[in-house]
């Protein structure tokens, strides 16, 4: 079977884009791309313009290929509206993989944060610095603040509790869509002040899965007081292995005393036991206080300060013994 190179390249970049040239050197890969359409929408009165008034390049770094750092070269085209009424006179065709005003494509902002997400800024920041991205921690936290969360004010299920925004100093309230699991709101605090504001706008809802928060309950309870509240899984779990070790502490003692394979209802006495000494052992000791002889029998005299008992020294430390035994 023969094989023919594709030239499809949407998968990539999408169906308006095409790559023209690729370069690629021993630290870095550069992607080239050139729009294969030649009219575009105005953004705000949405009249199809085929008018070219500019082209500009925009570079933009992509995910790393072969852990090598990858930018893309978009050969951008302007527009001019033809619209005479339109307050837009010219306008830029949009990217479909990165949006105005970035460095980043979408899919190289994604893997970011998603790293992120299961370490640190900072551990991010050097993983990625490994596969190719240069990002700095700061970089990341940015990324993070720009996120916009969809609200959906005709939401029937949803998911509240608190989050630790700055652990013990700052704390927030977030609220998730049960259907699909996705955030669709973060209030400040977790007083329930914000969450009955919020409460008010979406009066759709009929089940809240919540932790165990007073201030969250008395919230749903006086703004939506049809609602159903559940406990989420977490915080039922909690709720039963609490209740669980109060009955274990009231129906089992702390210690427990086994003996001869039967529980004794109380602790047993102690039993003092002396150990008796084995006589035997004596029987393996020897020790031999003769002085050390060398192979003609003659006895080895070790050089010592001690042993000259000529000396000062000597003297002087006997004649303090014998004082003192005195």
């Amino acid at each position: 079977m023969k094989y023919s190179p594709s030239s499809d390249n949407s998968l990539l970049y999408g169906k308006n884009q095409f790559i023209y040239r690729t370069e690629e050197t021993d630290d870095r890969i550069d992607i080239f791309l050139k729009s294969s359409v030649h009219s575009c929408k105005c953004p705000l009165c949405g009249t199809r313009s085929s008018d070219l008034h500019a082209t500009y390049e925009r570079t933009l770094q992509d995910v790393p290929i072969r852990c090598k750092p990858t930018y893309v070269h978009v050969n951008v085209f302007k527009y001019d509206c033809v619209n005479t009424e339109c307050r837009q006179k010219v306008f830029m065709e949009p990217l479909s993989f990165a949006s105005a005003s970035q460095v980043r494509t979408d899919s190289l902002n994604a893997l970011v944060l998603a790293m992120a997400m299961f370490m640190s800024n900072e551990g991010a920041s050097t993983v990625l610095s490994l596969m190719g991205v240069a990002i700095s921690n700061d970089t990341i936290q940015r990324l993070y603040d720009r996120i916009e969360f969809k609200d959906d004010p005709d939401v029937e299920a949803v998911g509240i509790d608190d989050v630790a925004m700055r652990k013990g100093q700052k704390y927030a309230t977030a609220i998730y869509d049960l259907k699909d699991h996705h955030m669709i709101a973060l209030l400040e605090g977790r007083d329930g002040a914000p969450l009955k504001e919020w409460l008010k706008g979406h009066k759709k809802i009929r089940l809240v899965a919540r932790d165990r928060a007073s201030a969250y309950a008395s919230a749903i309870s006086e703004v939506l007081p049809e609602c159903t509240q559940v406990a989420d899984r977490f915080h039922l779990m909690q709720n039963l292995l609490n209740k669980m070790k109060d009955i274990f502490k009231n129906e089992i003692p702390a210690t427990i005393f086994i003996k001869d394979g039967a529980v004794l209802d109380k602790a047993p006495e102690k039993e003092v036991r002396e150990k008796g000494f084995d006589g035997n052992l004596l029987d393996g000791i020897s020790y031999d206080n003769s002085p050390p002889v060398d192979e003609d029998g003659a006895e080895i005299e070790f050089k010592s300060k001690k042993r000259n008992l000529n000396s000062k020294q000597y003297k002087k430390n006997a004649c303090n013994r014998e004082k003192n035994s005195n």
